[in-house]
């Protein structure tokens, strides 16, 4: 009988990656968008007002992020608007906060990250193969809901029986928790599941503290973790690898 039931990834630099420059567009089209947004509500903020209150929170993400802990998308978006003037929030309807938030969130998809080579390919030869999938991600400005939808853009959303995103359960790899969460909707115990990420803390750590396999994908120069169970150079090797366990 297989051992391994379930297979989960992570998402950035193991299936997703960002274009050259990307950060900077999207962050500039935030601020951009936004400003404009406030300005057509009568309440004008310059350009290098928004890139200060979107440092500024930041800078609170990464204070946060280092507790293993996430901020909801409406929360960062409130943060950023007090950053530049405490009652800038209250004077906001509810439906300008909403498009706010959505002028927030939307940057990455005018400026989407690229597919890693063989990221579809390992999906599809999984599901043939009966494994249940599951993705568990942290995020950063970008949500979770905005993620499944450039998931589904790539044809990689159909694969997934479960998916984790850091700014919906608030809690960050290399929690274990955030691992199980993902387990406990794929029905299957951590010993009989293996996590496929980069990152030698966050993915290959936080999985073997959870109780699973640990695969690290080392194709984009991540330095080699001792702890993981495996190594792969590329997303085509890691279904004989995970057969290999």
């Amino acid at each position: 009988m297989r051992k391994i039931g379930a297979v989960t990834f992570d998402l950035w630099d193991t299936l997703i990656q960002e274009l050259p420059g990307g950060p900077d567009k999207v962050a500039k089209l935030r601020i951009d968008r936004m400003a404009k947004l406030l300005g057509s509500r009568g309440m004008p903020h310059s350009a290098d007002d928004l890139e200060g209150a979107y440092e500024r929170t930041g800078e609170f993400l990464r204070l946060t992020w280092s507790k293993r802990r996430d901020v909801p998308v409406r929360d960062q978006v409130l943060f950023m608007l007090s950053s530049m003037d405490a009652k800038l929030a209250s004077r906001l309807g509810k439906d300008d906060l909403a498009e706010m938030e959505k002028v927030y969130v939307d940057g990455l998809l005018d400026n989407p990250p690229m597919l890693l080579p063989g990221a579809k390919e390992a999906l599809r030869a999984l599901k043939a193969r009966a494994f249940k999938i599951g993705l568990i991600s942290n995020t950063g400005r970008t949500p979770g809901s905005t993620l499944r939808v450039l998931m589904g853009r790539m044809g990689i959303l159909e694969y997934f029986d479960a998916t984790t995103f850091s700014n919906e359960i608030l809690v960050r790899k290399p929690a274990p928790s955030a691992f199980r969460f993902t387990l406990e909707k794929l029905r299957v115990l951590p010993k009989a599941s293996v996590h496929v990420g980069d990152n030698p803390e966050a993915d290959v750590v936080g999985a073997k503290k959870a109780g699973m396999y640990a695969i690290q994908l080392l194709e984009d120069g991540s330095d080699m973790c001792s702890d993981a169970d495996g190594h792969v150079r590329s997303l085509g090797d890691v279904v004989d690898m995970i057969e290999r366990l």
